[in-house]
């Protein structure tokens, strides 16, 4: 049992708020849940809550009647030493849908408001999680706005079944922190990297060039280096594209990616004039929704009075896609930074890849992006397993033993034999220091990894040009290359 001063302020506060405990009792009944006098007096007045049922009802009682009055601290006191409520009504589909296309309450809130219903996101709140309506606004009200403004992300079928409740047994969880996990050791990666710099005018007379080499320095397809894996890769590319499939490119950062991107594309307007290229321009690729990429595919295909709502959004898509493919074209939705993308964005990307016209799949994906994607795309990620199981992967390597050859080209595009810049005793001590040693933690060895990508190595050349220049040596050495720093 309270004390007198805890029972004297619940009978306080409601009496502040002008609240008797006859309104309780027809507050109970108009919601479905009748409740006698006996359980509210008791608790008015001796402070003595009644079994966790009817408890739990009071509880709702007593949030629909003060929680648009009442200050935090007085709705403390009225319900402390509550039981437990072991049976809470949960709208669980709301809060799916908002949590499915990363919408927040507050988000919810200012939309419901632009629409002519203000909550505050406590009251909100309380209608997702404890089934608590507010006795100012209509539910039907409510229903309606929140359904009206989750048509431009959901689905007909999340539409139809979004304020269907449920009776849980444990209220549904709040979002909380993630706990932090037990630290393992991870391979560490020991490669000494220079800082970049740029190359100087004098270098540049020094050795005879009229521009840059590294830098702005592919303008068409013929400036592009491809070595041996990078053409492989390509065709992949061109296969993926032709033939409706899921295609992964994973590099490290500078392995030429972008520059294997622009090759691709030249070549397939070239050789691919049917071939319609995609290309979502959001820049933070962590925000992609289906809605974005419709919005791509339903330019690209020119189409005019874009539909409002997924569902219809995705019907008009679909339709205007079997329209192209019956016109002779195909489509491959190209993303890169795709190592960005969250877990929904890909299972959506596995979705518009099922659409189809017969027994072809009408569009081809093919993402582009760091070894982070790769992690996103193992088999134990279980959460987008049907899109792994459907992805291929080829990585982008180390130029490796074509180092020779990509310096050759890229000075030769600069009308400068590269045997004038550089000596081979040069490129054999480049090579080594292009070696870095990954370590597994205390007694599990270590590995030889290369770092031969090429923004790594033009970053090298630009510093021994400039170093030999200040030398005044006519070439590269070995010597030159060992003491870059």
């Amino acid at each position: 049992m309270e004390t007198a001063t805890a029972t004297h302020s619940r009978l306080s506060i409601l009496n502040r708020y002008n609240v008797s405990q006859i309104m309780i009792v027809k507050d109970c009944a108009a919601n479905g849940t009748p409740v006698s006098r006996t359980p509210i007096r008791k608790l008015i007045g001796n402070g003595i809550w009644p079994k966790p049922t009817v408890a739990a009802h009071l509880r709702e009682s007593l949030n629909r009647l003060l929680q648009e009055a009442a200050t935090p601290e007085e709705m403390e006191i009225m319900l402390k030493d509550a039981p437990v409520n072991n049976q809470v009504l949960v709208y669980k589909n709301v809060l799916d849908v908002l949590n499915k296309y990363d919408l927040s309450q507050t988000k919810a809130t200012d939309e419901l408001t632009q629409r002519g219903t203000k909550l505050a996101i406590s009251t909100l709140n309380q209608i997702l999680r404890h089934g608590n309506w507010p006795q100012t606004i209509s539910k039907e009200q409510i229903q309606e706005n929140m359904r009206q403004w989750l048509s431009q992300y959901a689905t007909k079928e999340e539409l139809e079944t979004l304020w269907k409740s449920e009776v849980e047994l444990t209220p549904y969880p709040e979002k909380k922190p993630k706990a932090k996990k037990a630290t393992k050791s991870k391979p560490k990666l020991e490669f000494e990297n220079l800082e970049p710099e740029m190359l100087s005018q004098k270098s540049m007379k020094h050795f005879k060039l009229t521009r840059h080499p590294f830098e702005n320095d592919v303008r068409n397809e013929d400036d592009l280096f491809m070595s041996d894996q990078q053409v492989y890769i390509r065709e992949a590319m061109v296969q993926a594209s032709c033939n409706g499939s899921i295609l992964a490119v994973i590099g490290e950062s500078g392995a030429g990616k972008t520059e294997l991107r622009k090759g691709y594309l030249e070549y397939i307007r070239r050789t691919e004039s049917e071939m319609r290229v995609i290309e979502p321009l959001v820049i933070n690729k962590k925000r992609l929704t289906a809605e974005m990429i419709f919005d791509a595919i339903a330019d690209e295909l020119q189409l005019t009075n874009i539909k409002t709502g997924l569902e219809r959004r995705a019907r008009q898509v679909n339709t205007a896609l079997k329209n192209s493919v019956k016109a002779g074209y195909q489509h491959v939705l190209l993303i890169e930074e795709a190592h960005d993308l969250n877990k929904d964005a890909l299972k959506y990307l596995k979705r518009i890849w099922e659409l189809s016209d017969g027994f072809r799949n009408m569009v081809s994906i093919i993402l582009i992006g760091q070894p982070e994607l790769e992690t996103k795309l193992s088999p134990s990620n279980y959460g987008i397993r049907e899109f792994v199981n459907r992805c291929n992967v080829v990585k982008v390597l180390p130029l490796g033993n074509q180092l020779t050859d990509y310096l050759a080209h890229k000075f030769a595009r600069c009308h400068v034999n590269y045997q004038s810049v550089i000596t081979p005793d040069a490129i054999s001590a480049l090579q080594k220091r292009l070696q870095g040693t990954v370590s597994y933690g205390m007694n599990r060895g270590s590995t030889i990894q290369d770092m031969s990508y090429p923004l790594i190595v033009n970053n090298f050349i630009v510093k021994a040009m400039n170093l030999a220049e200040s030398l005044q040596e006519p070439q590269i050495t070995a010597e030159l290359i060992d003491d870059l720093k």
